[in-house]
């Protein structure tokens, strides 16, 4: 039987820091998916040549937005704890609109602990893509975890990156873009737990 290849087992991979794929025709299986997120990140298949196949489609760019995005709400399962112990159960988390980085970006943003909760933090999970990249003014302290993708911040000119696993801290008072050379998945932690209302803003790309 053949092994499969799929864009889980891309991903896992390129998150280990692996470049290259051994999949020889005779032995592997790669799916679209996989093609498609190969290209993305930047993975060669050895034993393919590199190429997608012939009868895959291209892959077109992904046109910029020019009309708002419809915001929606996000959800999560949360377990509390008569304690105030509270766990989100990952699996079920499902990104909202943020709209506060302007009408033109698709950000998914849900903050999961708050101080709703008596938390003197807040704790959620952003997510972006390339085009999404977006200018962001911090009157508080941030700390980023890497979740997927790759990370950029861009600060006096000097872009710093982070990968999967990697941690983040942003000083309160920073002056920032948050970019990605793809697409990328956060997990951050606030304090004070007030973010939205202790300053935050978004400013012109210059």
């Amino acid at each position: 039987m053949k092994r499969v290849i799929n864009q889980e087992v891309v991903a896992q991979e390129f998150a280990a820091g692996r470049r290259k794929i051994a999949a020889p025709a005779a032995t592997t299986v790669i799916t679209p998916g996989a093609w498609s997120k190969a290209q993305e990140l930047g993975v060669v298949f050895e034993g393919r040549g590199g190429q997608r196949p012939t009868a895959a489609p291209p892959k077109t760019p992904k046109p910029r937005r020019t009309t708002p995005v419809e915001p929606r709400a996000g959800s999560a399962d949360r377990a509390v704890d008569r304690s105030g112990l509270v766990v989100v159960r990952g699996s079920s988390v499902r990104l909202g609109t943020f709209t506060g980085a302007g009408p033109d970006r698709n950000i998914g943003l849900l903050d999961l602990v708050t101080g709703a909760d008596g938390s003197p933090m807040t704790a959620g999970i952003m997510a972006w893509g390339r085009e999404d990249s977006f200018p962001w003014s911090l009157d508080y302290d941030e700390i980023d975890l890497v979740l997927e993708g790759v990370l950029h911040i861009q600060m006096d000119g000097r872009t710093v990156e982070a990968r999967v696993g990697d941690v983040v801290y942003i000083p309160k008072g920073s002056h920032i873009v948050f970019g990605t050379p793809h697409r990328t998945r956060v997990f951050y932690v606030t304090h004070p737990a007030n973010w939205a209302g202790s300053g935050g803003q978004t400013r012109p790309l210059k």
